[in-house]
């Protein structure tokens, strides 16, 4: 990574990657129960799998992106800090630093997606 690679992917993907995984997951993980439990739905399984299997795989697949995210900005943190000082490199210094911290927060918190896959019941009443 040079001065003029400042602006790169891995700084812009590792800021806003984990942010829009895990809304991407708020979406996709309650879209896959409410097709699932509504009331036409005949089968309570997608393509002969179950539900939960599914969530598993959503959360899974967009906690790998999560990562991702994070070993990409941990990556150009660890090229710029052996580059020369500038106000450029103090800005993607400064970007790699929120991706790391993006991707620790979002992925913590999408680790808690795998909870009610592992404890709840899907399709059930709450009365």
């Amino acid at each position: 990574m040079d001065v003029k690679d400042t602006r790169s992917f891995p700084l812009w993907f590792g800021v806003l990657g984990p942010p829009l995984a895990w809304a991407a997951h708020l979406l996709f993980s309650d879209g896959i129960f409410e097709l699932g439990c509504s009331p036409g739905f005949v089968h309570p399984d997608i393509y002969g799998l179950s539900l939960k299997f599914w969530q598993l795989v959503e959360t899974g697949l967009l906690e790998a992106v999560i990562v991702v995210a994070g070993l990409l900005s941990w990556g150009a943190l660890r090229r710029l800090r052996r580059m020369q000082d500038g106000t450029a490199l103090g800005r993607a210094t400064g970007m790699a630093i929120a991706g790391v911290a993006s991707a620790f927060l979002y992925g913590f918190l999408l680790l808690f997606g795998f909870l009610p896959a592992l404890f709840l019941h899907s399709c059930g009443s709450s009365l």
